[in-house]
């Protein structure tokens, strides 16, 4: 299976811990740590900001662990892996489904009765052996006025 884009990043910058790396520096990392890899690097991705309330994602949305603190365009600093933010893993909730008992069986006064209109508003289904017709442009038929 292959590795995230956060895990790459992570392994690659963990013997520069504190180090402030540009973008060039963390692709040339990733790719001395695995010189295999074709998956682009994407640095910004996980990189966090830091605010008075601790490292939050650069976004609205994390799209990979805080690895790396934003300290200005281009400027990341490589976090120690006390101070890395692991994002939420995204949780499927299953429905679960309640097993029900002997089902009632709807009485006359429960059956929804279709009126008269409903079943007039359906169309009679066209004979297959003619060709679909595309509707007519409205664009044209005011120019040929003039």
């Amino acid at each position: 299976m292959s590795e995230s884009n956060s895990s790459r990043i992570e392994k690659a910058t963990r013997s520069h811990v504190g180090a402030v790396l540009t973008s060039e520096q963390i692709h040339e990392l990733v790719k001395l740590s695995d010189p295999t890899s074709t998956k682009g690097v994407y640095p910004s991705d996980v990189a966090y900001k830091r605010t008075p309330e601790g490292l939050v994602p650069r976004g609205k949305v994390a799209y990979g662990d805080g690895i790396l603190e934003m300290l200005a365009e281009n400027s990341y600093k490589v976090l120690a892996d006390n101070e890395i933010v692991r994002r939420k893993p995204l949780i499927v909730k299953k429905e679960t489904v309640i097993p029900q008992t002997a089902t009632p069986t709807p009485t006359a006064s429960q059956v929804p009765v279709a009126t008269v209109a409903e079943k007039k508003g359906k169309k009679a289904p066209k004979s297959s052996s003619q060709p679909p017709v595309a509707p007519k442009s409205k664009a044209r038929s005011g120019q040929a006025v003039q």
